[in-house]
């Protein structure tokens, strides 16, 4: 069925249950050399096989004894008007050797139940290589002296996964390059301040690589582009406007032509390139800030090379604004919290660089703007606070239009959201990562100072339905290494466990809900691994968990679309009482717990607290609960957005009473999607987030926070960082970048200019319902945006006491996936220092 170089590997092939015809999968197990031996893998399974077309990325599950995490690469080609061909790499670290009960499920977005034998008998397996030919790229001299050092990089795409090949002018370079057909194209050749441009014309555009052929792609040059380059340096700001941004423009001196317009904090600088490289420009920077306003100006001259130009504290006037017909602004605060010494403050905005601020008592008093206020439209911005760990959201008008004859009152209400004070967590917002198990010293761990770390329970992580667990080496192993890390970091270390009562992750909702056997021995392996937290753990919290992630985002979508009702029907109280039977548990079930959809919720929160009273945790919720997830993306002002969604979210998960009743959870741990945005996993799926997006899940996590009163922790989050425009990009796969740790921590290497980021990056095209051709395009739509500073010093206001790092083939804290572990670790060591508290507003 398939083959290495020297031995052939054969495997079992089925199409999965509930195949239809838009979903289905193929399963794949029984993974073995011919003659029966066992297949090891060293770096990569290579696998090959054909598909019906597909309307959505193909996916693939790979499930081994024990766990590990793999990485995986996906692309396809078009074969005929049926049919596609699938070239897959699964990357294994550390080696591994399959047993027969391992598996890898592909997920099909097709019609899987025509003609499945074609589909079955496709699969070719290959250890640690795929077919192969030789791609030759025979680059041209540099057309301009200025261009000698600089690197080409040529793309070979397929189904719109790029693969990067590097040459160096006047050079000859060759490849291994999986057999298929591609589409050539190149990036331009640029110096490094892009002073110099030149065009690159590639031909062939299409190749066909060939097994064991070569292939020649020749690289020539075309017009030599010249620019000026300018670094845009604020130094230290005032401190009055040093928490603020300054407007930055910059004109052509003899037109008026704009050549550039953001926004810069200070100590930032902005790189700008590919201006005119003749005349002169005018700069401008400036920002009114309650009726003061602070202004710079300089002129430099452009030319063709790079030019810098500083304004710092010096270079800054202040000077009074004439408030001729401007009006006192009284601010009401209506509130049940009459003895509260909490502040608001308050941000009003407007289009002209005018800007109001104010600190508001929060006890029922009214409050006046200490300046007379412009009669003009603003946008209102107010932050919430925290009063005894408790978090107040202040809502106020999103805009508010202040009338000259100084009627018009600002009214602010609080609303009361959830305690921060989270059972077996530190009282300062923390953050944990992902464990691989690997290195069980936990040094990434103690380097990052983290205050927690995650892994799946059981053999396969996701509930082990098949058989009553025997041990649970993945719990044991955890807490030792919390232990192991706590007596080096000197703080508490939660080990917290990822359990499954029933793995709805896969799809087949129903038929994962109505088999009584697998929810009893998941019942009993949950049973298990609570137990050896007990008796490894600390006697006051052994463990957190976090249970069945996906189930009640699949339960709200529903199997078709509808989401599941709180009486539907299925196994609870017979699979229950065996597992418990089967563990010597001797206890009654409640009469409550009922044999349906919401009983069995409660026989979860029943089952923890009765057998591990201390353990602390929470359920799991998705952004694609509504139905889809792309409505992050969205601008349209008139659809729903963070807030709807999250009341809908909220809305279902109280129908299901998950935080009700004697046995209510701590806290509701929710999920993104478990992958690095700049990997075709994320990508190609349609998680491929900028700023905008991660403000508006971190948006969604707030909301949800409020309309549950519930602390939430966002989890599985990737911590990959952007890589700037300076540094190596070679494989993105490998390499694991992403957007979710530059904008979580911070990065003044990429701050408020998307040209800052790696063109491998800003080239990457993502899925469609992304609606952006480009992750330029993304970024370039998220403007004004500002990466330097991090983002979490507003989590304890949205609701978030904690945040868990990757996942098993995402980039979290520990160094074995891509390139960002250490990075992380800095950060997170660097924050230790200064932990934000949750019992009150900084």
């Amino acid at each position: 069925m398939s083959q290495t170089a020297s031995k052939k590997i054969v495997c079992h092939v089925s199409v999965g249950p509930g195949a239809g015809q838009w979903y289905g999968t193929l399963v794949v197990d029984n993974i073995r050399y011919e003659d029966g031996s066992p297949v090891t893998i060293e770096n990569f399974l290579g696998v090959k096989f054909k598909s019906p077309v597909v309307t959505a990325a193909i996916t693939v599950n790979v499930q081994l004894s024990p766990w590990q995490q793999v990485s995986s690469e996906v692309s396809t080609q078009q074969l005929d008007d049926k049919t596609i061909g699938v070239t897959a790499k699964i990357g294994f670290n550390p080696s591994y050797t399959f047993k027969p009960q391992d598996s890898l499920t592909w997920g099909i977005n097709g019609d899987l139940t025509t003609d499945p034998d074609t589909y079955v008998n496709s699969f070719e397996l290959y250890a640690d290589n795929l077919p192969s030919g030789t791609v030759e790229v025979d680059c041209a001299a540099a057309p301009d002296p200025a261009l000698t050092g600089s690197e080409q990089a040529v793309y070979l795409e397929q189904d719109g996964r790029p693969t990067q090949l590097l040459v160096r002018p006047g050079d000859i370079t060759s490849y291994e390059v999986a057999s298929g057909n591609y589409t050539v194209r190149a990036d331009e050749l640029t110096n490094l301040d892009e002073t110099v441009v030149a065009v690159a014309q590639v031909s062939p555009d299409r190749v066909a690589v060939e097994i064991d052929e070569r292939t020649t792609i020749k690289v020539t040059y075309g017009a030599v582009n010249k620019y000026c380059a300018i670094d845009v340096s604020i130094g230290q700001l005032p401190s009055s406007i040093d928490k603020e941004q300054l407007h930055i423009k910059i004109i052509e001196s003899s037109t008026g032509k704009p050549l550039a317009d953001f926004f810069s904090s200070g100590n930032q600088e902005t790189n700008l390139r590919r201006l005119p490289l003749s005349g002169d420009a005018d700069i401008s920077a400036q920002i009114t800030l309650n009726n003061v306003k602070y202004s710079a100006a300089k002129t430099t001259h452009l030319v063709n090379d790079l030019v810098q130009v500083a304004i710092d504290e010096s270079d800054i006037k202040a000077e009074d604004i004439d408030t001729s017909g401007f009006v006192d602004l009284p601010i009401e605060v209506h509130t049940d919290l009459y003895e509260s010494s909490a502040t608001i403050l308050v941000r009003l905005s407007s289009d002209k660089d005018v800007i109001y601020t104010q600190i508001v008592q929060v006890n029922g008093d009214t409050t006046t703007f200490g300046v007379p206020v412009a009669p003009v439209q603003y946008t209102v911005h107010v932050t919430g606070f925290i009063d005894e760990s408790t978090v107040y959201a202040v809502q106020a008008p999103a805009e508010l239009t202040i009338s000259n004859d100084g009627s018009t009152t600002l009214q602010l209400s609080t609303r009361r959201g959830a305690n921060l004070s989270v059972h077996g967590f530190p009282d300062f917002l923390s953050f944990g990562g992902v464990s691989d198990l690997v290195d069980l010293t936990g040094s990434d761990f103690v380097a990052a100072r983290a205050s927690s770390l995650f892994k799946y329970a059981g053999n396969d992580g996701a509930g082990d339905p098949g058989l009553y667990l025997a041990d649970d080496p993945a719990t044991t192993k955890t807490v030792e290494l919390a232990a192991r890390v706590e007596s080096e970091v000197g703080h508490p270390v939660l080990p917290v466990m990822i359990s499954y009562t029933v793995n709805l992750s896969l799809g087949g909702t129903d038929s994962q809900l109505q088999n009584k056997q697998g929810l009893a021995h998941s019942f009993g392996n949950l049973i298990l691994s609570l137990n050896l937290a007990k008796k490894e753990g600390k006697q006051s919290v052994p463990a957190g968990y976090v249970v069945n992630p996906d189930f009640l985002g699949e339960c709200q979508k529903g199997p078709n679309g509808n989401g599941l009702k709180p009486e539907y029907s299925m196994p609870v109280r017979e699979p229950l009482e065996e597992a418990l039977k089967y563990r010597g548990v001797d206890v009654n079930v409640p009469d409550d717990i009922t044999d349906t959809l919401k009983g069995y919720v409660l026989a979860v929160n029943w089952l923890i607290r009765t057998v591990a009273k201390g353990v602390t945790f929470g359920w799991q919720v998705n952004l694609w609960g509504v139905g889809s997830s792309e409505w992050i993306y969205s601008k349209d002002p008139t659809a729903d957005g963070p807030a709807e969604m999250a009341k809908k979210t909220a809305e279902y998960i109280k129908t299901l009473a998950v935080y009700s009743g004697d046995y209510c959870p701590d806290f509701l741990a929710i999920d993104r999607y478990e992958a690095d945005d700049f990997t075709q996993r994320a990508y190609v799926n349609g998680y491929c987030y900028g700023p905008y997006e991660w403000g508006r899940f971190f948006d969604f996590c707030g909301n949800l926070s409020l309309e549950l009163e519930v602390p939430v922790m966002p989890w599985q989050i990737p911590a990959s960082r952007i890589p700037n425009r300076t540094e190596s990009v070679v494989n993105l796969e490998v390499e694991h970048w992403g957007s979710g740790g530059t904008y979580i921590f911070g990065d003044a290497n990429i701050n408020t200019n998307y040209s800052n980021i790696h063109p491998a990056i800003l080239a990457i095209k993502p899925a469609p319902i992304t609606k952006y051709e480009s992750v330029e395009e993304i970024f370039a739509s998220a403007q004004p945006f500002d990466l330097s500073f991090p983002a979490y010093t507003d989590f304890p206001m949205r609701g978030i006491f904690a945040v868990l790092l990757g996942g098993g083939a995402t980039t979290g804290i520990v160094s074995s996936i891509g390139k960002t572990g250490p990075w992380t670790q800095e950060k997170l060591k660097t924050y230790m220092e200064n932990p934000i508290p949750t019992s009150s507003s900084q």
